[in-house]
């Protein structure tokens, strides 16, 4: 008998061996994750209709970050998606959330506490969405939502803590986050995880994304997405997602759209009439497609940006 007639008849087949080498394949993406636009948006409301298909933690090291530089990173990621059935039609946005440096000015009271507590917030935000739903928080889930190190005393003063400490803190925290939201946390032996943004089926559910380019301040319209992009704001305020009833309107996300904007604004000051125009002044801040996604990732974070801008949001 010959030997492809043994491998046949699985007496000695084995596995075809994978050539390491360079082609186009399925996983193969040719052209660049489609980014919402305000075309997207209901015109009902001006809100978007989107799904939540992945809560994940990712690493990185960034030699020339202004926090935590030369070190190994998490960083805790939501992926939305439009709800287009063909993936290739689908549009994408990314919340990104990243650690934030312990120090004096970011412990509790501190003037830049409130990047961490935004941090906080957004996490809790999603969780009353998709987990809680109107449940309070057991003592337990309290527990893994806490940042495990104390850099604080009783007093209110700063307590110094190891960066290493830190970020091992922030990566804690974060894979609890995503225990709990794919229904790992405290799972039991043999029991099948609920992953709680997803329907029965598997299917993510539907949600209401309130997504914004611009918000108005003091001095004028400023992003809220990298380079004018749609993305979600970093403040929460109201709320930045609500799950979709069928035929029913959000009952709390509304766009004053007298302070925010879903279309692109002029974000830089225009020079009087008569005075020479600087290059780059003026016009409005336009989306670059090439920015939004590099292999699946987002380019940039507007949390991330204020986090090491060190300047006060208000």
């Amino acid at each position: 008998m010959s030997e492809s007639k043994e491998n046949l008849n699985g007496a000695t087949a084995e596995a075809p061996v994978k050539k390491l080498r360079r082609g186009v394949s399925n996983e193969t993406r040719a052209v660049n994750q489609l980014l919402f636009h305000e075309k997207d948006a209901s015109p009902a409301n001006g809100l978007f209709v989107g799904q939540l298909v992945e809560v994940r933690v990712d690493w990185s090291t960034n030699s020339e970050s202004a926090t935590f530089t030369g070190m190994a990173v998490p960083r805790l990621t939501y992926h939305f998606t439009s709800c287009h059935a063909n993936p290739q039609e689908q549009r994408h946005v990314y919340q990104t959330l990243f650690p934030v440096e312990s120090n004096v000015s970011t412990i509790p009271n501190g003037k830049e506490a409130w990047k961490v507590n935004n941090i906080l917030k957004w996490i809790k935000h999603v969780l009353d969405v998709y987990y809680l739903k109107g449940r309070q928080l057991t003592p337990e889930e309290e527990d893994a939502l806490a940042l495990p190190f104390c850099d604080f005393d009783e007093n209110g003063e700063y307590v110094a803590v190891d960066v290493q400490e830190v970020i091992d803190g922030y990566a804690a925290l974060f894979n609890n986050v995503v225990a709990i939201m794919e229904g790992k946390f405290n799972a039991k032996e043999g029991e099948t995880p609920k992953c709680y943004y997803k329907d029965a089926n598997g299917n993510p559910l539907k949600i209401w994304m309130k997504l914004l380019r611009h918000r108005r301040n003091k001095d004028g319209w400023t992003n809220v997405g990298r380079n004018g992009e749609l993305g979600f704001d970093q403040f929460i305020g109201a709320g930045c997602i609500e799950l979709q009833k069928p035929n029913t309107p959000p009952a709390i996300l509304r766009i004053d759209f007298a302070r925010e904007s879903i279309t692109p604004k002029e974000t830089k000051k225009v020079p009087s009439i008569g005075a020479p125009m600087a290059p780059g002044m003026g016009g409005s801040i336009v989306a670059d497609p090439s920015m939004g996604m590099t292999g699946g990732m987002p380019a940039g974070n507007p949390a991330f940006d204020a986090a090491g801008a060190g300047e006060m949001p208000f």
